[in-house]
This record gives C-alpha cells, structure tokens and sequence, in this order.
C-alpha cells in the first residue's frame, strides 16, 4: 500500500506541472495551480519528493496487525457504515471528474473540419475562433445552437451545461401546448394564467405578440410588435374573445396576420424552476446562478477543505499531542497552558473579526482554512496526550528504549499505531464539523468571495427567496444526506474500533 500511495503521490504532481506547462486543464489536478502558481509548484514538488521518499524508505506494505485486520473486517460487517462509506468514495470520484461533469466550455467543438478542446485547455477560445463576432470568450451553448443550425458542426457540452459561479441565466422559457383549444404548461394539468408571447420563426429574438392569458385563454391585453420592435397592435380579449383592437400602422394588418411565428412561450425570469430543456436539472437562485453546478462546486470546495484540514490539525494535533505525553514535564506544562488560551478564546467572533479586517473580496480558501485550523487542533491533544502517558509505561516501550530506539522512532513506530482507533474514529466527526462550519460562515456573509461555490450562499438564497421553494429543498437535502453518510461511517468505525465492545480473539 505504502508503494502505490507513494507513486500516486508521484503521478499527481508530475500530471499538475506537466499540465501547467503545456497549458491542459486536467480534471482536479489543476487545481493545485488555480490557487495561484507559487502554490502550485510547491505542492505539486511536495507530493513529487514525498513519493520519492515514500519508494525510498516505507516498507513496500503497511504491516497491520493483527487485532487493525479485525477491526477493519469488522467495519465491513456493519453494512450501514460500510455502503456509506462505499457512496462516499463514489460521490468523491464525480467530484473529481471537475469540468468534465460540470462546466459552461464544450468538452469538444467540431466546426469547419478543425476540432477543439475548450473544457481541457487553458486557452480561451474568442468567439471571432469560430466565425462569430466579437472578441469576448464563446459562449458554448449558443454555438452548439448555431452550428446545429447552420450545419457547419456539432458540440459536445458537460452533463450540466453551466459553471458553479459566474454564470447567470437571466432568462429562460417554456412553450405552451393547446389542448381542447386551450393553452397550458407541458404537464401541467390546470390551463396557464399569465403572459406569453410568440416570436417570428426568421426572428427568434423579436417578439411578434405579447398575450395575457387566464385560464388557458387570451383575457386581457394583447400587443403586436412589428419586426423592427416598434408597436404594431394594441388589442384587449375577453374569455378569448378579441372585444377591440387598434392599428398604429407601423406594419400592415394583412403582413402582420401572415408572418410565421413560434407557439406562445412563458418567459421565466430567475429565480428559475427546475427546467430540463436548459439544463437547470435543479432549476436557478435568483441571481440566475445554476442549483446543481453550485451544489456541486460548494462539495468539491468542501473536499478541498477537508484534504487541507485533516493534514494540518491532525499533522499538528498528533504530533504535539503525543509529545506533550510522552515528554511530559515543562513541555507539557507549557503547551497546557498555550491550550488553554486557545481553547478560551470565542472561535466564531474571532473568524468574523479576522475576516471583516482581511475583507470577504480578498479572502481565499487557504487564509481561511488557516484560521479555522489554528484553532482546531487542540481537541485532539488532550486523547492522544492521556494515551501517551499510559502507552509510554508498558514493557513494549521500554524495551524499544533498551535497545536505544529515538524518541522520534517510539512516537512514530510504536505509539503512533497503538492510537490508530482514537484517530480514525475522530475523522469522520471532523469531517462533518468542518462542512458545517464553512456553510455557516457563508450563510452569516463570513464566508469566501463569490467566486467560490458555497452551500452557505444558496441556503442564504433560499431563505431569502421561499417562493422558489426548490433552492432550500435542493441543497437542504444534499448536505442532509452527506452528513448523514459522513456519520453513519463514524458510527460504524467507532463500534468496530471499541475496544470495550470486542478484547478477544475469535
């Protein structure tokens, strides 16, 4: 295992330079480089030279003993842990897939016999590249449109068709059917009320009538626009019965009547329903922003956060820990004391402090990942600090001593191992505190900037909104559901790493 950990290591860091350099966005490993570049290459020679050092020096294989084997089958056992744990690995494998599964750039554009890769290319492509006009980065969804049309090639856009942030869909819009002479939603079993228009079919952005309807038939007023957008017709309906109309004569009655128009549409603003059509399988917020691609990022996000806070608190909490218990003394006094202080002072109202200083626009996932760490790896001391001054008096240790071990290898070698079933048990719990906690920072506005997808963003959205029922039912059911998989898996670990539930051998 030791092996293949150390050229995993390997293999991702070479993928994120050699990705950096030849300017190809690989799924989740050029993310090391969109925190900035100076990150990127120390991380990505981080994990080169710790997998080197891995192949060099670990054992080919971790050498789990017998009673951790135990514990592990007996984690499998428990079925609700053990899927749980299973529907987690696969949710984290989607979240890797990144720009594959999500995103607003085509995954591959064949036009005019050249084909192009924009999804995996760190090139913008303009929209001049593909025989439109202007100089702003192509909008994909429009040009699989055009090109569908014109028959000069296809595109191939992500399962959600949309970024995570940034990308507002100011409008959408359902077309009506008519049944039995009158005019309803498709599915929707009771006639439409409210407006809708038609379009000319040469024109599909020109509005040719703009209709009230009530239950399902014109009621009200009625407005013709000529092709140039000026007003044609001013026409008022009862129960579908035109009463009265008025001409301005800016296009003639007969013109008019004959153009080829679209069936009437529904214009949705945002907030937007769930609407397959455009690929808002969860529908909008109210800022136009897609539910699904921001459920997405903000899980991504929460991943990230949870690789970089595990490796700091409890790189930080076991070793200190341990040392303050198997040193012990002024070390252990001081560090106490250090402990206390922290522990003393409020979490939250400090993060907010720190964060009004700093400003939301300039804080980043590193800086607040930082401050959430720096007080969080004191709880774990005091286990590991107790364990260790039990562990420290056993023969074992005594006799690593007499046959002159260092104190780096008796923590490392022989304490470290015997306190596996606190760690492991702790993870999960961790895990859900810290998506909780990033949730609420951003639902108070104490969050990151919003080029950072954060399910505190749409829970503050939805409350905001509770017309658009479909935001707080969308993301209160996915963090829901993802804590609850998170806890059944800490359940399941703490039942079989309970050493007062199984002490003997079966």
């Amino acid at each position: 295992m030791n092996r293949k950990l150390s050229i995993t290591a390997i293999t991702l860091g070479v993928l994120a330079i050699l990705g950096e350099l030849c300017g190809i966005l690989i799924p989740t490993v050029s993310w090391f480089f969109d925190n900035g570049r100076t990150f990127g290459w120390i991380s990505s020679l981080l994990l080169i030279i710790g997998g080197i050092l891995g192949l060099l020096f670990l054992p080919r294989e971790i050498r789990w003993t017998p009673v951790t084997l135990q514990r592990f089958r007996r984690f499998r056992s428990i079925d609700r842990g053990w899927w749980s744990f299973r529907i987690l690995l696969a949710l984290i494998a989607l979240a890797m897939l990144d720009q594959a599964l999500v995103g607003k750039r085509a995954l591959l554009v064949h036009c005019d016999g050249k084909t192009y890769f924009p999804a995996f290319s760190q090139k913008r492509y303009q929209a001049q590249d593909f025989g439109l006009a202007g100089e702003q980065e192509t909008n994909y969804r429009e040009l699989k449109q055009r090109l569908s049309k014109e028959k000069r090639g296809f595109v191939w856009m992500p399962l959600v068709p949309w970024d995570p942030v940034l990308d507002t869909d100011s409008l959408q819009s359902i077309t009506l059917e008519q049944r039995g002479g009158m005019w309803y939603k498709p599915g929707d079993p009771e006639a439409y009320s409210g407006r809708a228009q038609q379009f000319y079919a040469d024109l599909p952005t020109q509005k040719h009538t703009d209709t009230r309807f009530r239950k399902g038939l014109p009621d009200g007023e009625s407005l013709g626009y000529s092709r140039n957008g000026a007003l044609a017709l001013s026409a008022f309906y009862k129960a579908g019965v035109k009463d009265r109309e008025k001409w301005t004569g800016e296009m003639p009655q007969e013109q008019f009547e004959k153009a080829a128009v679209t069936s009437y549409e529904m214009i949705v603003y945002p907030a937007i329903p769930p609407l397959w059509k455009a690929g808002h399988y969860l529908g909008t917020d109210s800022r136009g922003w897609d539910v699904l691609a921001q459920i997405y990022g903000g899980w991504q996000l929460n991943l990230k956060a949870i690789l970089l806070f595990i490796l700091f608190t409890y790189g930080v909490g076991i070793l200190i820990g341990l040392l303050m218990g198997f040193l012990g003394g002024i070390f252990d006094i001081a560090m106490q004391r250090f402990i206390e202080i922290l522990d003393e002072l409020p979490f939250l109202y400090i993060v907010m402090i720190l964060i009004s200083i700093i400003g939301v626009a300039n804080m980043n996932l590193l800086i607040l990942l930082g401050v959430i760490c720096f007080f969080s790896w004191t709880s774990l001391t005091y286990s590991l600090r107790a364990l260790a001054y039990k562990e420290k008096e056993r023969d074992y240790i005594s006799a690593a001593r007499l046959q002159g071990a260092s104190t780096w290898r008796i923590i490392t070698r022989y304490l470290l191992p015997n306190m596996l079933a606190t760690i492991v048990t702790k993870i999960p719990f961790s895990v859900a505190a810290i998506i909780s906690s990033l949730t609420a920072l951003a639902f108070l506005g104490f969050g990151l900037p919003e080029t950072y997808a954060q399910w505190g963003w749409l829970f503050d959205d939805g409350t905001s909104h509770l017309s658009a029922v479909w935001i707080s039912i969308s993301m209160f059911s996915v963090m829901v559901f993802i804590l609850l998989l998170v806890t059944f898996v800490g359940e399941a670990l703490r039942e079989a790493f309970d050493p007062k539930k199984f002490t003997t051998y079966q």
